[in-house]
């Protein structure tokens, strides 16, 4: 997706890519640590590396900032080469630059510098040569170039999200929300907060935005149902673009929009938006799920904890285990006995029943 007044994102009922909801949990688990194995066995914090990388890994370590946090085994084209054929070589990422490395040549890509992230779209004179990438472009000496790496799909997906947290977390954005409750508009002033990726959520840390629970306002990925980004005028006349985001949230519409001054990261953010809104999707489109479990589900997600499920279903408590077992045989619930938690999955399914209640 790129930042233009023509982008928008409408939730597609029937995308899938293939994914399962076991991949997707080892993924959310190796995000949660920011480590993963490289092809050779090493981790992503550091890992077995050649005298002259080992040499940058130790002037790294100095600065935490500079720790490696991505070190793998690729093929890419690096730098938009004109030859289009691929090399094999390292990938090595810390908080402030991507490095693609070979025996004989080096490519640096300063993550300040990074405009667009794009999972699994591959240029048609490379796209014989991988089964699965990442596109990274960015600007060097005032150009646009784009380097295609590609792995295993694991892999990929895990070095995508850590390079999605290098361009964004530590941001400054303005927040209004909500902006919207339904179709009514609401006169919410935006305020300024932070920002921080997770696998499940966008987070804006450091500000005044109301909400319902206990800290700081973010975003379910679960819960989207919609997002654009648009542009507008300011009173000064200048053009800002806003990331409008339409989501369920305690079972109604609402609409928060968020802004940031740099149209670079708006483009990286609406990409991570539709990526992971897709992968979550994936994981669920195969999932039946009966009336019966639903209500387990719209259950578990809408009364505290501590209310009697069975009681409040009026079934009995053998059949709620059955329920419960089914669900998280299906990936939706984290655990069949207390504490129970809805996965994104599960969140996903009874976010989309709460949409239909409310068209």
């Amino acid at each position: 997706m790129t930042a233009s007044n023509s982008d928008s994102t409408k939730v597609e009922r029937d995308r899938s890519n293939g994914d399962t909801a076991e991949q997707r949990s080892s993924i959310l688990e190796q995000f949660q640590k920011r480590a993963f194995k490289n092809t050779n066995g090493a981790s992503a914090s550091g890992g077995s590396t050649d005298s002259s990388s080992g040499a940058e890994k130790r002037r790294d370590d100095s600065d935490s900032e500079e720790s490696i946090v991505v070190d793998f085994v690729a093929n890419f084209v690096a730098g938009g080469d004109a030859t289009f054929e691929p090399v094999k070589g390292r990938v090595l990422m810390s908080g402030r630059r991507l490095v693609l490395a070979t025996a004989k040549t080096k490519t640096t890509i300063p993550i300040g510098s990074v405009f667009d992230i794009a999972v699994g779209q591959v240029p048609p004179e490379v796209e014989e040569f991988f089964d699965y990438t990442v596109m990274v472009g960015y600007v060097e000496n005032d150009r646009r170039r784009t380097t295609v790496i590609g792995a295993n799909r694991e892999t990929i997906e895990k070095f995508t999200l850590l390079l999605f947290r290098a361009t964004l977390n530590g941001s400054t954005a303005l927040v209004t929300h909500p902006a919207k409750v339904g179709g009514r508009v609401m006169d919410t002033a935006a305020q300024r907060s932070g920002l921080h990726l997770d696998y499940e959520s966008v987070t804006f840390p450091g500000s005044d935005v109301d909400t319902t629970g206990d800290g700081p306002f973010s975003i379910d990925l679960a819960s989207v149902i919609f997002f654009e980004v648009i542009e507008r005028t300011n009173d000064e006349g200048e053009a800002t673009l806003v990331l409008s985001v339409q989501h369920v949230e305690n079972g109604q519409t609402v609409t928060s929009e968020i802004s940031m001054t740099s149209r670079r990261k708006m483009n990286i953010l609406g990409r991570y938006l539709r990526l992971i809104y897709h992968w979550i999707k994936s994981d669920v489109r195969d999932v039946d799920v009966e009336e019966s479990e639903l209500e387990v589900l719209v259950g578990l997600y809408s009364t505290p904890e501590e209310i009697d499920l069975a009681s409040l279903l009026d079934i009995e408590a053998a059949e709620l285990e059955a329920r419960l077992a089914s669900l998280y045989e299906d990936g939706l619930i984290t655990a069949v006995e207390p504490p129970i938690d809805l996965t994104p999955q599960g969140r996903f399914i009874v976010n989309d029943e709460f949409e239909d209640i409310n068209v």
